[in-house]
């Protein structure tokens, strides 16, 4: 069942989940689950191509068409393979489903542009770099952004019909799944599905495991918050993370504890009078150098370090 774009591991009795090969330009993992009378999966991965695949594993798998996709949230690496699976029907918040109508139809200039900005902008990283791991993961981003780039002309956008605000519950013959929200923390608008059967969680990019979690435009105390509500409210053997190998619940602690530290840490940044350019130079965070995704850390610190500035100076 494992393909170029995505290894299947097995989470629990009847959850999958397809673990993005670095590089490959899936990007985002995805989950399967067998209710027992229908299919749900979970995100649907950066590609048509890797969504296309992921349909099939998911038919593989469970002997069953695919009746439910669920969106997390409205990023691309969750959401391009959606047009993959047009006979399923599409549930995501209503948050997310405003967002990604409001996207639009694909406009495929703009976007081939600002793919090559960011092409542009990691190779001038990488030329720089001496760092192993890092030099490794700026050649996996280059690789997964080369390949969106090519397939770009080739993406719909797909909007979801069936929306909820704080919760949804499906009940299937051997499992239910829980569709929740609790706001925005990592997007606008984040959601997981939990299955209580199993005690397994799908995350979304709320929980990554050993990934440098990526802040831009997000909330982090608002994630912060989110992440100790579902630690309170929800009992959690399993993880399937946004990025990174199936998991347990310490990955909660784990990212948690980053959000915690990094506000710290531009805390400290904005408050010493230095130039976000010397904070910059100081690398990643002492403690996550052998995290995937490293090259984010500058995004991170970067946005954090002007939203914080900006809030300063009100």
């Amino acid at each position: 069942m494992d393909n170029e774009y995505f290894t299947i591991q097995q989470a629990s009795e009847g959850i999958w989940g397809a673990i993005s090969v670095p590089g490959s330009g899936s990007l985002g993992n995805a989950a399967i689950i067998d209710l027992g009378d229908k299919t749900v999966v979970v995100d649907t991965t950066n590609l048509p191509q890797s969504g296309a695949l992921l349909r099939h594993t998911a038919e593989q798998l469970t002997n069953k068409p695919v009746k439910y996709v669920v969106n997390t949230h409205f990023h691309g690496d969750h959401v391009n393979g959606n047009q993959e699976f047009m006979s399923s029907e599409f549930i995501s918040t209503v948050w997310t489903r405003e967002l990604l109508s409001d996207m639009g139809e694909v406009n495929i200039g703009h976007m081939q542009q600002n793919i090559q900005k960011l092409i542009t902008s990691l190779d001038h990283l990488r030329s720089q770099q001496r760092d192993n791991h890092m030099l490794t993961e700026i050649d996996y981003d280059l690789s997964v952004q080369r390949t969106l780039y090519d397939a770009i002309p080739f993406l719909s956008r797909v909007i979801p019909t069936i929306t909820f605000e704080d919760k949804l519950v499906i009940q299937g013959s051997k499992r239910t799944i829980e569709v929740l929200s609790y706001g925005g923390g990592h997007s606008l608008s984040d959601a997981v599905v939990y299955v209580p059967e199993e005690q397994t969680l799908i995350a979304g990019d709320l929980i990554t495991t050993k990934t440098i979690p990526v802040m831009l435009y997000g909330n982090p105390y608002a994630w912060i918050r989110i992440l100790k509500r579902i630690q309170k409210d929800l009992k959690i053997n399993t993880i399937v993370p946004g990025h990174g190998d199936v998991s347990n619940s310490d990955r909660i602690m784990d990212v948690l504890n980053f959000l915690e530290k990094m506000i710290a840490y531009v805390t400290k940044a904005v408050t010493s009078g230095k130039s976000e350019s010397y904070w910059l130079e100081q690398g990643v965070l002492q403690g996550y150098e052998d995290w995937h995704l490293p090259q984010y850390f500058r995004w991170n610190l970067r946005w954090l370090f002007n939203s914080m500035l900006v809030q300063n100076n009100r």
